[in-house]
């Protein structure tokens, strides 16, 4: 199974990251916490890909997006291959959905998709200071 190429982006302000809640009605992931983004279209490529999507989401556009990593994840009925770039740029963001300012120690304790939950360990100590 050919997995689906996935942007999101880790928008830092200070020591926090954003991330916003799926709302309560979607089919996929209800309620759950995770980093804005989206799927790549077969010729786009990754940055373009996190680009339009944080457009489309949050009206917004970083002034730096620079790749952090990537994981793969099979939940079984479809697999993920998620990339996260670590982004800032100007404030603020409009964001359509619930979303909050976290910590890396305090995603962890979201109630997250597993994918998402996995890039939070790319954001550590380690994270490169843009």
């Amino acid at each position: 199974m050919i997995p689906v190429r996935v942007a999101v982006g880790a928008i830092r302000r200070g020591g926090r990251f954003f991330l916003q809640r799926r709302d309560l009605e979607s089919a996929r992931f209800p309620g759950l916490w995770e980093f804005p983004g989206g799927k790549a279209e077969p010729a786009e490529t990754l940055e373009a890909a996190l680009l339009r999507e944080l457009r489309e989401e949050l009206e917004w556009t970083p002034e730096r997006a620079e790749p952090l990593g990537a994981v793969e994840h099979d939940y079984g009925g479809f697999r993920v291959e998620l990339h996260l770039f670590l982004c800032e740029g100007p404030m603020p963001l409009d964001a359509q959905l619930a979303w909050g300012w976290f910590a890396p120690g305090e995603m962890a304790r979201l109630p997250m998709p597993a994918a998402n939950l996995r890039l939070v360990s790319l954001l550590g100590s380690g994270a490169p200071q843009l």
